[in-house]
């Protein structure tokens, strides 16, 4: 399976809006990348939590099949982000084990349905 990045957003105010109108977030909750936590985690253990299953059963699903979150976080937290546009404005999105998540370049993590409405 091919790796994909579904959406990189700038708009935040807007495409914000837009989501919380649409989809119901099941869940929401920071990352903070000067901490020794990669980004990997809070994701595995929020999709685990909601799905009220260990973290190590994710492992039928790798995350790497469905993002390259490495980059994801080089992009949205690294050294080489893009710094003509507000990062906290950015936010990459995909859909992994049943759920839609969106990373905002403040460090935000929301989790809503996959199969929810879509913009």
């Amino acid at each position: 399976m091919g790796l994909r990045l579904v959406s990189l957003m700038t708009r935040a105010t807007d495409q914000e809006t837009e989501f919380r109108g649409s989809e119901s977030v099941l869940h929401e909750s920071q990352y903070d990348p000067e901490n020794d936590q990669q980004l990997i985690h809070p994701i595995l253990e929020t999709v685990a939590m909601l799905g009220e299953r260990p973290v190590k059963a994710l492992q039928k699903d790798p995350l790497h099949e469905s993002i390259d979150i490495e980059a994801v976080e080089s992009l949205l937290f690294g050294p080489e982000r893009d710094s003509s546009t507000d990062g906290h404005r950015q936010t990459v999105s995909f859909e992994y084990s049943g759920y839609r998540i969106h990373i905002h370049g403040d460090g935000r993590i929301l989790l809503s349905d996959a199969d929810g409405p879509t913009n």
